[in-house]
């Protein structure tokens, strides 16, 4: 290991600690405090220190930086230390994303994070009672410190995908399974990395795999923030108009746009407060989202705004596809009211119309439903 050596995965770290710094910046502007964003915040800054830290031992390893005893054994226990910290801010995102209930309590927690604590104080005492147990007398790392190095990070990453993938086994709803299918990706990733760069590879694999993996997931995260509703986790307003201008009309086939909205839902939010009205509207779409994974025909979902929600339907133009959805979105809310022993009536007002022709366009046949969509619930004061 050479200059050239030297110089490479010094760039590499450096490009690395960059994009992560740009990643926390951004975060850190448009933070909101969530518990989740907080360890998200800290596992990239654990990330970080890893890499610098990474970096130094380097830069000994390809003798660009005097082989001092001190420093050869400050930069790998800092490594020790970074990389469990980084395992533990990464299990803790996982753990505050599906709200684990052992985050409620303190001692809990510092269960969770004793493994950390634990394994710095066995390889500090095993080199303070013996200096060449992991580091030997020419200053290299002894065949002992990489299994203690990967073996508490790895229970951490192996803890945190395990836990992903039964809560996405657990759950009822296709998006709440790939979100959480998704999340799991993150840990898997990082163990991968991680062996890729020990097993085969003489090159900075674990700091770009890792960097690459952690800019996929903040781009994925903020899409995610852009077009889907924080509550309901259904597209958006904004997607939902991204997704009209994208509609024309087609002979093959028959466009429906559909607008559903929560009968006396006001009255809801005024006798029963406002943590019940959200739960009404977790309640309603989640019967619509169960609804259009029934329909087999191409169909678009989403929160129009407030208690009101958008459905779009391409259906075959010899087949009723709203009339279906209706039937089916009003029997899952009887039994979601059954099921829930809601103290009030969960029903819903629809309306719907089809673009006609060519000249019609989604804006007035958008119109045309929520105009529907209104003399329905005048059925509610007759």
């Amino acid at each position: 290991m050479g200059f050239d050596y030297f110089v490479f995965y010094t760039e590499a770290s450096a490009i690395c600690v960059i994009i992560l710094l740009m990643i926390l910046i951004t975060d850190r502007i448009y933070n909101t405090q969530q518990e989740k964003q907080i360890w998200f915040g800290r596992a990239i800054v654990a990330f970080i220190l890893y890499f610098i830290s990474d970096a130094c031992w380097a830069s000994m390893l390809s003798d660009q930086f005097p082989k001092v005893r001190f420093f050869a054994v400050l930069f790998n226990f800092t490594n020790y230390i970074f990389l469990g910290l980084m395992a533990y801010g990464m299990f803790m995102f996982i753990a505050a994303t599906e709200k684990m209930p052992f985050r409620k309590s303190i001692w809990k927690r510092c269960l969770v994070f004793s493994p950390i604590v634990l394994s710095a104080l066995f390889i500090a005492i095993a080199y303070m009672t013996n200096p060449l147990f992991w580091i030997n007398e020419n200053n290299e790392l002894n065949d002992l410190y990489f299994p203690f190095l990967i073996s508490v990070p790895s229970c951490y990453l192996l803890a945190g995908f395990i836990l992903s993938v039964k809560y996405a086994l657990k759950s009822e709803l296709k998006e709440e399974k790939r979100q959480f299918l998704f999340i799991g990706i993150v840990p898997l990733s990082v163990g991968a990395f991680g062996m890729i760069q020990v097993i085969a590879l003489n090159a900075p694999t674990f700091c770009f795999g890792c960097t690459l993996m952690w800019l996929w997931f903040y781009i994925q995260n903020m899409q995610s923030l852009i077009s889907v509703d924080d509550l309901t986790h259904l597209n958006n307003r904004g997607q939902i108009n991204r997704y009209l201008e994208q509609l024309h009309y087609s002979e093959d086939t028959q466009i429906y746009i559909m607008m559903l909205d929560i009968d006396r839902f006001k009255g809801i939010n005024d006798t029963y407060g406002h943590a019940e009205g959200d739960r009404a509207l977790i309640l309603f779409s989640d019967a619509l989202r169960q609804t259009c994974e029934q329909i087999k025909s191409p169909v678009f979902l989403g929160r129009y705004g407030g208690d009101e929600f958008t459905i779009v339907l391409q259906t075959d133009k010899d087949r009723k596809g709203p009339e279906e959805v209706v039937r089916i979105v009003r029997e899952l809310l009887r039994e979601k009211r059954k099921e829930n022993q809601l103290p009030y009536d969960l029903g819903c007002s629809i309306g719907y119309d089809t673009l006609k022709d060519k000249p019609d366009t989604v804006r007035d046949c958008l119109k045309r439903a929520d105009e529907k969509l209104y003399k329905d619930k005048h059925r509610l004061n007759h």
